[in-house]
C-alpha cells in the first residue's frame, strides 16, 4: 500500500527516521547500530476502508549487526456498518471470519513448508542424514530465481523454472562430489550432520556476500489486489502458487508409489543393504533423491519469495518449521512430511488469534511436543523394533 507513514525510534524513544511506503508497500530505514527499535505505523495515513489486523500498530524488532530485520503490518478491510454491534452481541462472526482468513494463510504456509520438508524427508529416509543445510537450498532457489528474473530480465515464470532445474543439478553434484565421497570414506551420520551445520554457515554467508543483507522482491507479482472468496481475501498469485505446490506434492507422492525409481527409493529407505543385494544401485537412487530434494527445495524457495520477500536468511528462518513438519509427520515418510507441515502451518497462523504474532511459532512447536509424547513415531511414521 502506498503512502503509509512509518516512524522508527530507539527503544528509549529517540527518533531515528520517518518514511513513507512506496507503491509496493515496502519501506527501508538504515540504522547506525544494532539494538532494539520501536516501529510505529501512523494509522491515520491508511485508507478509510483498511485497518491493522489485530489492532496493534507498533512493532519492536531487534536489529543485529550485518542483518536486515523485516517488519510487517498486515492490513485487513474494516468491518461493514453495523458489524461492531454484531460483535458486541456475540463476537462470533468477526472471529470466525478472521479464523478462516488465518487458516487460508496457514494452508499457504504449510504447503511451502511441505515442499521443503519433502526433500529433507526423502534425503533422511535414503541416507539417514539430518541435513541442517537444507534451509540454504531453499534460499538458493529463491536467489537463483531472483538473479534470472531481476538480474537477467527474464519473466518470473521461466526464471523460476530455470532456478529449479539449476538447483536440481547442484543437488546432484552436491551428493556426487561431497556427500557421496564422505559416505565412501565411512563418515558417520553424526559427523555428517555436524558437517551439514558447517556447510549451512558457509552457504549462508556466501549468500550474504553475493546477495547482500537487504530484502528484495521479484519484478512481477509483487502487489496484487485480493479476490474475495467468502470470508477469505486471497491474492491470485497465492491461489496459483498453492495449486502448483499441491500438484507437485501429489505428483512426487504418486511417483514414489508407482514408478520403479520411487519403489527403489522406498526399498533403500527400508534397508539399503537388502536393496543393494537385490540389484538396486543404491548410490544412483540416492543421487536421484538429492536431485529431487534440491529441485523441490528450490521450488519452495521461489514460492516463499513470492509469498513474502527475499533475504539471505529466509531458509534459516523456516528451517525449524521444516524439521517440525518432518518430525511431526514421521521421519523419512513423504506423506508424513506433507501432513505434518500442513498442521504446523495452520497452527502457526491460527494461533495468532490468541497469542502475539511474535510468538506464533510456539503453538506449532507445542503441538509437535504433544503429538510426539502420544505417538513418538509421528503421525504417519511406523514403529521400529530394536533388538
Amino acid at each position: 500500500m502506498n503512502g503509509a507513514k512509518i516512524a522508527v525510534t530507539t527503544e528509549s524513544g529517540q527518533p531515528v527516521k520517518e518514511v513513507t511506503t512506496n507503491a509496493q508497500g515496502t519501506w527501508d530505514v538504515p540504522v547506525d547500530k544494532p539494538g532494539k527499535y520501536k516501529v510505529t505505523l501512523d494509522v491515520s495515513t491508511l485508507p478509510q476502508n483498511a485497518e491493522v489486523r489485530g489492532g496493534n500498530n507498533v512493532r519492536t524488532p531487534t536489529v543485529y549487526k550485518g542483518n536486515c530485520s523485516s517488519v510487517l503490518f498486515a492490513l485487513q478491510p474494516k468491518g461493514a456498518p453495523g458489524q461492531e454491534q454484531q460483535q458486541d452481541s456475540g463476537g462470533q462472526t468477526s472471529m470466525w471470519e478472521q479464523a478462516a482468513q488465518l487458516a487460508f494463510e496457514g494452508l499457504n504456509l504449510g504447503l511451502i513448508i511441505a515442499l521443503a520438508a519433502l526433500g529433507l524427508s526423502l534425503i533422511y529416509g535414503t541416507t539417514g542424514l539430518t541435513n541442517f543445510s537444507h534451509g540454504e537450498l531453499v534460499t538458493l532457489g529463491a536467489i537463483l530465481a531472483y538473479a534470472f528474473n531481476v538480474g537477467i530480465g527474464l519473466h518470473l515464470i521461466p526464471a523460476g523454472i530455470i532456478a529449479v532445474i539449476v538447483a536440481g543439478v547442484l543437488g546432484y553434484l552436491q551428493d556426487r562430489l561431497f556427500w557421496g565421497w564422505l559416505r565412501k570414506r565411512g563418515t558417520g551420520i553424526i559427523a555428517m550432520m555436524i558437517i551439514s551445520i558447517g556447510l549451512a554457515l558457509v552457504l549462508r554467508y556466501a549468500f550474504l556476500i553475493f546477495f547482500g543483507g537487504q530484502t528484495e522482491a521479484y519484478a512481477q507479482y509483487v502487489a496484487q489486489p485480493g479476490i474475495q472468496l467468502g470470508p477469505i481475501s486471497a491474492a491470485p498469485k497465492n491461489l496459483v502458487a498453492m495449486g502448483i505446490e499441491l500438484a507437485v506434492l501429489i505428483v512426487v507422492g504418486i511417483a514414489l508409489l508407482r514408478t520403479r525409481t520411487g519403489k527403489a527409493a522406498r526399498a533403500v529407505a527400508d534397508n539399503p543393504a537388502l536393496a543393494a543385494s537385490s540389484g538396486i544401485n543404491v548410490d544412483r537412487v540416492i543421487r536421484i533423491v538429492w536431485t529431487m530434494g534440491g529441485a523441490i527445495a528450490a521450488l519452495a524457495g521461489v514460492m516463499l519469495g513470492l509469498s513474502q520477500t527475499l533475504k539471505y536468511t529466509m531458509g534459516q528462518d523456516i528451517l525449524l518449521l521444516i524439521f517440525a513438519g518432518v518430525t511431526l509427520g514421521g521421519l523419512g515418510t513423504a506423506f508424513g512430511a506433507l501432513v505434518g507441515s500442513l498442521v504446523v502451518g495452520l497452527f502457526i497462523q491460527v494461533s495468532t488469534l490468541w497469542v502475539p504474532p511474535e510468538l506464533k511459532n510456539v503453538g506449532a512447536l507445542a503441538v509437535l511436543i504433544i503429538v510426539l509424547l502420544v505417538r513418538p513415531q509421528g503421525i504417519l511414521g511406523r514403529r521400529e523394533r530394536i533388538g
